[in-house]
């Protein structure tokens, strides 16, 4: 609560929280303890994609009835949010990296399969287990590119001190979430964030980065953030009262089918692909951007 209160607008002339809501469990708790320090309803905004396409405006229009917000659905745009005349908005950003969100299990289940010694180091394991593009950079790259990093450290060097260094945290599951506070976290989900939100005059704030937020988080006993296959089991828990049940036990905005539904055209995109297909779309407008 406190972490909330703090990132909170207490600017007089906006006496009303303002947040970002997929209706996931972790938007969804940031909005409801927004709504408990409030007299008023806070407003809440959610990204659409239009009817014709794959979302979850039905989840966070649930969210939004339960904490009783003045809820808004915009699409695929910040710019109404700035129009309403509000400059702080609230959003559910860092649950994921500190209590055992999506893409742990994948290195869960290779270091339980695993032979010994390992076929690959573990730094090399977890870039290959997110999916992203990190084995697909030889065929995305040109050659030019790829001889100019030939020489340059790799990109493990950025995971191996939370995976392997002398100071890792002693268990794998706090390890791997380590890792990603310090990478995901810290240098894209944040970054992101605060561009898109900066970029419309806004300024998004993620209480659940709050540095007491992550070293609690940090203490908790890891069987308690991944019990079996449920992640982030003991963040749900702790929440339950403040949400509909539903919205605990699921995850947030971004669907894989609505970019592959974006992307198909005529053709089939397998499961991963549309995410990869994203991050190329996204890397290509924005060297366009820049004239690079």
């Amino acid at each position: 609560m406190s972490a909330v209160r703090d990132r909170d607008d207490r600017d007089p002339g906006l006496a009303e929280g303002v947040g970002l809501l997929s209706g996931g469990v972790d938007s969804s708790l940031v909005t409801a303890l927004a709504a408990k320090l409030h007299d008023r309803p806070v407003r809440t905004y959610s990204i659409g994609f239009g009817a014709e396409l794959p979302g979850e405006l039905g989840h966070s229009g649930l969210a939004a009835a339960h904490c009783r917000t003045r809820h808004r659905v915009l699409t695929v745009s910040a710019t109404a949010v700035a129009g309403d005349g509000l400059g702080v908005v609230l959003n559910g950003e860092g649950a994921d990296p500190v209590f055992g969100g999506p893409k742990n299990l994948p290195m869960l289940v290779q270091e339980m399969h695993a032979r010994d010694p390992w076929s690959e180091d573990r730094a090399t394991a977890y870039l290959r287990s997110y999916r992203k593009c990190w084995t697909d950079l030889p065929d995305l790259l040109t050659a030019d590119t790829l001889a100019a990093l030939a020489t340059v450290p790799p990109p493990q060097r950025f995971v191996e001190p939370h995976l392997t260094g002398p100071h890792r945290m002693p268990h794998l599951l706090n390890q791997l979430l380590h890792c990603n506070l310090r990478t995901k976290g810290a240098h894209h989900i944040l970054t992101k964030v605060e561009r898109l939100t900066a970029s419309q005059g806004l300024e998004g704030r993620a209480p659940l980065f709050d540095r007491r937020v992550v070293d609690h988080a940090f203490t908790v006993p890891p069987t308690l953030k991944l019990r079996g296959t449920a992640e982030k089991w003991v963040l749900k828990e702790a929440v339950r009262d403040l949400l509909l049940g539903r919205e605990a036990r699921r995850r947030g905005l971004w669907r894989p089918d609505t970019v592959r539904t974006w992307l198909r055209g005529d053709g089939t995109l397998l499961p991963r692909q549309g995410g990869k297909l994203w991050l190329v779309l996204t890397l290509e407008l924005w060297l366009r951007a820049y004239d690079l």
